[in-house]
C-alpha cells in the first residue's frame, strides 16, 4: 500500500483558497491532459513524499518526454507508411543487425529489466525516470539521430527493414512500459503501431507486460557506446 504525500504550491506551502495558490487538478488536465499531469508527478518526486506543484514542470515533461516521443513515432509512420513495413515479416536476427541496433535493444531490455523491478519494489518513480531517459537520451537524441539515413533508400534492404524492426520494437516496447503511468497516451501509441498487425490485442492493456530478453543484453556494448556519448 502506498500513502500519497501532500501536495504543495511550487514554494513548498500548503494550497489554499484564501491564499490564492490553490491549483484545480480539473483545468490542470483540460490543459495538459491526465497523462502528462500524472507522469510529472509521479516522476517529479515519490507518491508517499509531498510534492511541490509546478506548472512549468508539467510544460517540460508535455515537451521534452511526451513531445520527444510523439516526433519520435512521427518519424516512424513517415517512413514506414512510404514503404508500406509490416512488422509481420521474419525478423532479421538480431546478432545480424548493425552495432547500433544492437545496442538500442541492449539498452531496451536492460530498461524492461529495470523498469520491471522498479515497479515490484514500489518505485514508480524511478521506473518513470527511466522511460524519460532511454526516450530521450537514447532512442531519440542518439540511436535516430545517427541512424535516420538507413530509412531514406529508396528499395527495402536488408539494413533498411532491421532498422524498422528495431524502432519498431522500442517504440511498442515503451508503450507498455509505459502504461502504468500513461494508460491513455500508451493506448493510442501503442494501437497507432499495431493497427496493420493482425494478431496484435487491441489494447496496451491487453498485452502482456515486457519480459526482458537476457540474450539481448550486452553490458560491454552499452559501456562502449556511453563512452562514445561521452
Amino acid at each position: 500500500v502506498i500513502s500519497n504525500g501532500l501536495v504543495l504550491d511550487k514554494n513548498g506551502n500548503k494550497m489554499s483558497k484564501r491564499l490564492g495558490n490553490a491549483v484545480d487538478p480539473f483545468e490542470e488536465i483540460e490543459k495538459f491532459g491526465s497523462d502528462a499531469l500524472r507522469w510529472y508527478m509521479i516522476t517529479n518526486a515519490q507518491p508517499w513524499d509531498n510534492l511541490k506543484f509546478d506548472e512549468e514542470g508539467v510544460k517540460d515533461v508535455t515537451r521534452k518526454f511526451f513531445g520527444t516521443l510523439h516526433n519520435t513515432y512521427k518519424f516512424f509512420a513517415q517512413y514506414a507508411n512510404v514503404d508500406g513495413f509490416d512488422n509481420s515479416a521474419a525478423q532479421i536476427a538480431v546478432a545480424e543487425r548493425p552495432v547500433m541496433d544492437r545496442w538500442i535493444l541492449s539498452e531496451l531490455n536492460s530498461l524492461t529489466k529495470d523498469v520491471r523491478e522498479s515497479l515490484d519494489d514500489y518505485e514508480p518513480t524511478r521506473a518513470g525516470r527511466l522511460i524519460t531517459n532511454f526516450v530521450n537520451d537514447y532512442l531519440s537524441n542518439w540511436y535516430v539521430h545517427l541512424t535516420r539515413d538507413r530509412y531514406w533508400g529508396s528499395s527495402m534492404s536488408a539494413d533498411k527493414l532491421a532498422a524498422y524492426q528495431t524502432l519498431y520494437t522500442c517504440l511498442e516496447t515503451v508503450a507498455r512500459l509505459m502504461s502504468p503511468i500513461a494508460p491513455f497516451y500508451a493506448d493510442r501509441l501503442y494501437r497507432d503501431l499495431t493497427a496493420v498487425c493482425a494478431n496484435a490485442p487491441l489494447s496496451v492493456h491487453l498485452a502482456e507486460y515486457p519480459k526482458c530478453d537476457d540474450a539481448l543484453v550486452d553490458k560491454e556494448l552499452e559501456t562502449r557506446m556511453e563512452l562514445a556519448q561521452k
